[in-house]
């Protein structure tokens, strides 16, 4: 066997290549002096929740629970932790059937956001917990195997080989993870180029790296895919406050960035309107952490 070939089934292989996908998103974050943290998420919270809520991100939410249910990974009674819930439009789904669901997330308007609702639906079932993934001590927790299903959507919360094992050791029974598999917006994709003075880089954030490691490590985990593209005609402010939600994760957003995202949207108007396209997959996998294959 190749040593290319060998190199593939081997754990290390994808835990070295996802640290380095890991890496350069950090490179891309230092460049544009953007730290990070929760910060971005906050600014982002109103923005966030209303997408998530929409028509795309309902039928997104559809989605992961029809996957769920179809792999036997939600019945009812099953004690769930969310990470990286955001503003919980899956939170509150998930609690429609468990038994109790531990919300956790580093931002404190997100889960403002997911307390309201709670509060209107008037559930006394899901746990709040203002808390970073990487921050948590399962063993001081209690958390060890303590959950029926540990699951991570679309999270920075489980973004590493550390984050991943973390999510398999708090669970006694099933895993939910997704991330992107792919994404395309031109807007963005041109205004990284010439605020940045580079290409927007795409291959840091992808399913291929978690999938592989888990198949290494031995798991075999269902994958379903969803895809979401949108083409909306938007107002100047509209579309500006679109493009500026995505760059507050990269960058501070000052007058002079702003003034670049606003000539590049007036210089691209058609009858007063800004046509704002993108497309993403996501990928989504469940498994059952107790069917292992060893080699």
């Amino acid at each position: 066997m190749g040593k290319k070939l060998e190199q593939v089934f081997e754990s290390s292989f994808w835990e070295e290549a996802w640290v380095e996908a890991q890496a350069l998103r950090d490179e891309q974050k230092k460049k544009s002096g953007q730290s990070g943290g929760v910060r971005p998420w906050d600014k982002r919270a109103e923005h966030f929740n209303h997408k998530v809520s929409g028509g795309e991100g309902s039928a997104r939410t559809e989605n992961v629970i029809s996957f769920l249910e179809d792999e036997g990974a939600l019945v009812p009674g099953m004690k769930i932790i969310d990470i990286g819930c955001g503003p919980g439009s899956i939170t509150l789904r998930l609690a429609e059937t468990a038994d109790h669901v531990y919300a956790l997330d580093p931002s404190q308007k997100m889960l403002q956001l997911l307390k309201q609702k709670i509060e209107e639906k008037g559930l006394k079932n899901i746990t709040l917990l203002q808390e970073r993934w990487q921050d948590i001590d399962l063993e001081k927790e209690g958390w060890l195997e303590a959950f029926d299903l540990s699951f991570s959507s679309m999270s920075p919360g489980v973004d590493a080989p550390l984050d991943m094992q973390k999510l398999l050791d708090s669970s006694k029974r099933f895993c939910y993870f997704s991330t992107f598999a792919g994404r395309r917006d031109k807007a963005r994709q041109e205004l990284w180029e010439m605020l940045m003075g580079e290409k927007f880089e795409e291959k840091s954030l992808d399913i291929m790296y978690p999938f592989n490691l888990l198949y290494a490590w031995g798991y075999r985990p269902s994958l379903r895919f969803h895809n979401q593209n949108q083409r909306e005609y938007l107002s100047p402010e509209e579309a500006v406050r679109e493009v500026k939600q995505f760059f507050h994760m990269a960058l501070e957003v000052d007058e002079k960035v702003e003034g670049v995202i606003r000539n590049y949207i007036d210089q691209r108007l058609q009858n007063d309107k800004f046509l704002h396209e993108s497309e993403a997959c996501h990928g989504m996998m469940v498994w059952d952490k107790n069917v292992f294959i060893s080699r």
